[in-house]
C-alpha cells in the first residue's frame, strides 16, 4: 500500500513538472484504482442522474472532489508550453472528462457512488486550479518547457 502511494505521489510531482509520461501514468493508475480496489470483480450499479438546485448546492460540500480536481487541473495545465485561453479550455475539458471517467468507474465497479452531480465539485476545481496555475506562472513556474538539448536537466 505504501509503495502504491509513493508511486502515485512521485508521478504526481513529475506531472506537475510537465513530464508527460508521468502524467499519462498518473491518469491511467488513477482510473485503475477503482477496479483494483474491488479485485477486478465488477458489480455495476446504476448512476444517479437526479439533479436539482438543492443537490447542486449540497454537492459543493464535497471538498475532497474540489481539492483533487483542482490539483488535476494544475497537473494538466503543466502539460502545456504556454498558459493561454486554448490551453485552459483543453485543460478544463480534460478535467471534466476525468471526472466523468471516475464516475463511470465508480458505477462499473460498485466502488463509491456514481452520481452526475459529483461533476459539480469537479468543475468547481477548474476556476480554483486556473487561479493557482496563473499565480504559479506569475511567480515563474513553467509548464512543459520547449524542447532543447538541455531537456534532461528538468
Amino acid at each position: 500500500m505504501w509503495l502504491a502511494f509513493i508511486v502515485r505521489f512521485a508521478l504526481g510531482l513529475l506531472s506537475l513538472r510537465g513530464v508527460r509520461w508521468a502524467y499519462v501514468a498518473f491518469v491511467v493508475l488513477g482510473l485503475l484504482y477503482f477496479p483494483a480496489k474491488v479485485g477486478f470483480h465488477f458489480q455495476p450499479h446504476p448512476c444517479e442522474l437526479t439533479f436539482g438546485l438543492a443537490l447542486a448546492i449540497h454537492s459543493l460540500t464535497n471538498y475532497a472532489h474540489i481539492a483533487l480536481f483542482t490539483l488535476f487541473f494544475v497537473m494538466t495545465s503543466a502539460q502545456f508550453r504556454t498558459l493561454n485561453a486554448r490551453a485552459f479550455m483543453w485543460t478544463a475539458a480534460a478535467t471534466i472528462a476525468m471526472g466523468s471517467l471516475v464516475e463511470i468507474a465508480e458505477g462499473i465497479t460498485g466502488q463509491g457512488h456514481c452520481r452526475l452531480r459529483d461533476l459539480i465539485p469537479d468543475a468547481a476545481g477548474i476556476p480554483i486550479g486556473s487561479l493557482i496555475a496563473l499565480v504559479l506562472e506569475r511567480i515563474g513556474w513553467k509548464g512543459r518547457p520547449t524542447w532543447s538539448l538541455a531537456w534532461w536537466r528538468r
